[in-house]
């Protein structure tokens, strides 16, 4: 599942620093002034202060080209303190307009842009030059937040009794911080949203997941469709895509040669077409499976490699709303995966794991050999039908404007 973070932790999406592409995002066509605004500040180059003034002016006065300019702010997808300024214009109008999924796209984008101190001058100019001003326009940014994902919840839910989804208005309520909603375990924490009542203790019983017994009868298919994917080298990818070193090294460990690979059938819920097209048993069976399958989340199906010599770091998964399921198929001695505070588990070739990725866990591949899995997230067995559509809803609520 995509999501990464939450309102009182790390961005859902984090963007790159990018300012120097902003230029190319500028249509040729675009009035050079604007063009020239824009840019100096993204890239607080001399004059930004002024060139920031011009913006908001452009978006009050007789016959401007405010659209131009809000168009442009859309596409931007850089970090930087020139951009946090920019967003917050964005936002600014967006709100006046009515506009509130754009308003709090534009004030995500603001906050994770800032550069952890904010220029007197720039927030002068956009109306916000005192503590009291920001404050309140926080706020107001925060109850936008907090109506908007309630009556996206509310509007699913709405022909429902409340108790039928009441762990997922929980969920919301500690998603926003309106309430203390927390585990019991010390070691589980989800990086995004915990729903409340969903009993585990780190690892499931794998006889307790309805698509274990399929993954188990379809085990020599996948099993023979991953030994051609791995002699191919060229066919894999790094898990983590295209992250930076910096990001690699706080996933990955032991060495230069370490690497955990995958080749992706779905991440982020979009389908890999040429990777079921190589494994067609492979993706038959996960085309028969109920999958956990929300709009631009989720699923997310590989083979996963772990290079031989290679560890796992401990980190968090996003929601224990879904589980992660393993189907070991080439499985080294010593290889194991462990949840911190519970216990390890040694992978058996054609033997399903069931564990809630939301306890800190990690993995090790001690071998000279390649550890290889079939990944996948799954729904939690405990939740209804109504509370999976429910949760589905919020989550898609949160991704647009979280964008």
């Amino acid at each position: 599942m995509r999501l990464s973070g939450g309102p009182s932790g790390p961005p859902l999406f984090v963007g790159q620093v990018c300012v120097i592409a902003l230029e190319s995002r500028l249509e040729d066509g675009m009035d050079d002034e604007l063009r020239i605004n824009l840019k100096s500040v993204a890239a607080q180059t001399e004059g930004w202060h002024q060139a920031l003034s011009r913006l908001v002016n452009t978006g009050t006065s007789p016959g401007s080209d405010r659209g131009a300019v809000v168009q442009h702010l859309l596409e931007l997808q850089a970090t930087g303190p020139g951009v946090a300024y920019l967003a917050m214009l964005h936002a600014l109008w967006m709100e006046q307009e009515q506009q509130i999924v754009p308003a709090l796209n534009g004030w995500n984008l603001a906050s994770r842009a800032y550069a952890g101190t904010l220029d007197a001058e720039a927030m002068r100019s956009l109306g916000l030059g005192d503590e009291p001003s920001f404050r309140a326009q926080a706020s107001r940014m925060r109850d936008l937040r907090s109506q908007y994902l309630k009556q996206a919840l509310t509007r699913t839910t709405q022909s429902i009794d409340r108790k039928e989804v009441f762990r997922i208005e929980r969920a919301l309520a500690g998603y926003l911080g309106e309430a203390n909603v927390f585990s019991s375990f010390p070691t589980q924490r989800p990086k995004v949203i915990y729903v409340p009542g969903l009993g585990t203790a780190g690892f499931l019983d794998p006889q307790s997941h309805p698509i274990v017994p399929a993954l188990r009868s379809a085990f020599r298919d996948v099993q023979a469709e991953f030994d051609e994917v791995v002699s191919d080298q060229q066919a894999l990818e790094p898990f983590l895509g295209h992250a930076g070193g910096g990001a690699l090294e706080g996933y990955v460990s032991g060495g230069d040669k370490a690497s955990w690979d995958a080749l992706f059938f779905f991440r982020h819920g979009r389908r890999f077409e040429a990777s079921h097209q190589r494994c067609p048993r492979t993706s038959a069976l996960l085309d028969s499976l109920d999958l956990c399958r929300i709009n631009g989340q989720s699923p997310e199906i590989c083979f996963s490699v772990l290079q031989p010599g290679s560890r796992i770091e401990p980190h968090f998964g996003v929601t224990n709303a879904r589980v992660v399921v393993h189907l070991p198929l080439r499985v080294p001695s010593g290889c194991y995966l462990e949840l911190t505070g519970v216990g390890r588990h040694e992978w058996v070739e054609g033997e399903p794991m069931v564990f809630d990725d939301t306890f800190e866990h990690s993995a090790l591949n001690p071998s000279d050999q390649a550890r290889g899995i079939l990944l996948m997230d799954a729904w939690h067995p405990s939740l209804s039908m109504v509370e999976r559509d429910a949760f589905s809803r919020l989550i898609e609520a949160i991704s647009s404007i979280e964008r």
